[in-house]
């Protein structure tokens, strides 16, 4: 008897273990799609300022100030895609943390 009353606490100290491991990843998975958006904002108020100033490697005929805009305008909507994402991570994290509390697990 004593042994099945240890094995359950055992399984419950590693369920414990993993939820809160898992919690833990999905906020470092949050961080590092918050600092991917914020390299590609970056970036593209880089390639604006360039094309504003005609900076950079301009190719005649391929890269003119539009086209160099509009690759900035699709770096920027990348970046609001990875913030999104980094947010669903963060919301992800919180209800894993409430369900877990929400069940008596914590």
């Amino acid at each position: 008897m004593n042994k099945i009353i240890l094995g359950s606490s055992v399984v419950a100290m590693l369920s414990l273990t993993q939820s809160t491991f898992g919690q833990a990843v999905q906020e470092a998975k949050a961080e590092k799609k918050e600092q991917k958006a914020e390299k590609k904002v970056a970036k593209a108020q880089e390639l604006k300022s360039n094309a504003a100033t005609g900076k950079g490697v301009e190719i005649a005929g391929i890269s003119d100030p539009k086209t160099r805009n509009a690759k900035a305008d699709r770096k920027l909507k990348h970046a609001e895609k990875k913030e999104l994402k980094s947010d669903a991570k963060e919301l992800k994290a919180v209800a894993k943390d409430k369900k877990k509390k929400g069940d008596g697990v914590d």
